[in-house]
């Protein structure tokens, strides 16, 4: 029988690895130049550039519903069906 993955779990870890990407291209962004706000501003509602605080909690919080979002769409369908092969 397969093992259940945890719901909680795989967006935790969704949200840690999205985070640390998002720190690294603003931290990028602002010592280095880099323009990657420029692929955060489509797929962050509310994220603005130059970056203020209010535009980077709002990027945050857009991250953790992806997660969420991400974890769901990954952990239900794989404990369905591996439920299902195993009985």
């Amino acid at each position: 029988m397969a093992p259940k993955l945890n719901l909680r779990a795989v967006a935790i870890t969704l949200f840690i690895a999205l985070e640390i990407s998002y720190f690294l291209c603003i931290a990028g962004d602002l010592l280095f130049g880099w323009t990657m706000y420029q692929a955060w501003m489509p797929v962050l509602p509310g994220f603005i550039w130059p970056l203020t605080l209010g535009g980077f909690l709002v990027g945050l919080l857009w991250l953790a519903l992806y997660s969420v979002y991400g974890a769901a769409l990954i952990v239900l369908p794989y404990n369905y069906f591996s439920r299902r092969e195993a009985v």
